[in-house]
């Protein structure tokens, strides 16, 4: 038990309180407190004569809770599941974790990143407790040419999970951000390690705006929205990610059975660029033209001057005009 455990009912606990559950002086419960305010700019309220209390209650992430939603089947593919405080990134503990020896089937959460990252090194921002920070580490039995369009299932996965909230407006942006009415809800983001014909450990790292507070747009450089405002009201984080987690071992399974193709269909109905003026944006250069969806393989379709090529995502960002 810890100090924050127990403040996230949202009600007051005076310091002696805490100090009796803790085992620990009236002095150590104050500088738990600095901690929690200073490291993780959790809003704590201090009053004298009654003592502390979140600005909010919290939903702390829950093992049991989350295994709880998965069906038996799908949870029996989860070999361990842990969950964070506090980690630099999901993805960097995951494969730490499995150059310790993890193998296919572990879940990581946290309930904050200090070095969260998207696509391209970008920075993800990572409120505590708000949010859904995710990575699961799955081993496939397919080469490199075979896993270019996993980014695309794990879309159409976290896009199966939101169908379960009624959510509609869902739209995909290749090669794997998920939108609600033009504004960021999620990203996704692999990394591989393996030898070129296999097998290749993946650890498959998800973002999902849940709860955002107040943090303002130009903090994250883009249009973003959370469920919360999208539902107009706050959705239980441990049942989201159990809901996301189960959909996300279907989708895993499935990939590696029968690869992109079940989850074709379903992408380019939710996809946002198709027959819109885009630009590539590359490492050195920029190619512009309008987007044609995307092959059987995943790649984007882009039409320059009448000729329509393919792409692969690897080090491309994706822009697109907000009109038709």
């Amino acid at each position: 038990m810890t100090v924050l455990q127990i403040l996230s009912d949202g009600r007051f606990h005076s310091g002696r309180a805490l100090g009796e559950a803790l085992g620990v002086s009236r002095a150590a419960v104050w500088k738990a407190v600095q901690k929690l305010q200073h490291d993780w700019q959790i809003e704590i309220n201090a009053v004298s004569g009654r003592g502390y209390q979140l600005a909010a209650p919290l939903e702390l992430l829950d093992s049991g809770a989350i295994l709880s939603v998965i069906e038996p089947q799908f949870r029996s593919q989860l070999r361990d599941m842990q969950i964070l405080l506090s980690v630099d990134s999901t993805n960097r503990y995951a494969l730490a974790q499995a150059s310790s020896g993890a193998r296919s089937g572990l879940a990581v959460l946290a309930e904050h990143q200090t070095a969260g990252r998207g696509r391209r090194g970008r920075h993800w921002v990572s409120p505590f407790g708000r949010n859904l920070y995710l990575s699961l580490l799955w081993e496939f039995d397919l080469d490199a040419a075979q896993l270019s369009g996993l980014s695309l299932a794990i879309a159409v996965a976290i896009v199966r999970a939101l169908a379960k909230l009624n959510i509609v407006d869902i739209a995909l942006k290749w090669p794997n951000d998920v939108l609600w009415r033009d504004m960021k809800l999620c990203g996704v983001l692999l990394e591989m390690h393996g030898e070129a014909s296999g097998p290749w450990l993946v650890v498959i790292g998800i973002g999902m705006n849940v709860n955002m507070g107040t943090i303002s747009p130009q903090a994250i450089g883009q249009p973003w929205v959370d469920l919360q405002t999208i539902l107009g009201r706050y959705h239980e984080r441990n049942h989201l990610a159990g809901m996301l987690l189960e959909e996300l071992l279907q989708a895993v399974t499935q990939y590696q059975q029968d690869g992109l193709a079940p989850f074709l269909a379903e992408w380019r109905s939710h996809d946002i660029c198709r027959d819109r003026q885009v630009a590539l944006h590359f490492p050195n250069t920029m190619q512009e033209g309008i987007a044609r969806g995307i092959d059987d393989h995943g790649a984007l379709l882009l039409e320059t001057k009448g000729v329509v090529k393919p792409y692969h995502a690897g080090e491309v960002s994706l822009r697109y005009s907000q009109h038709v």
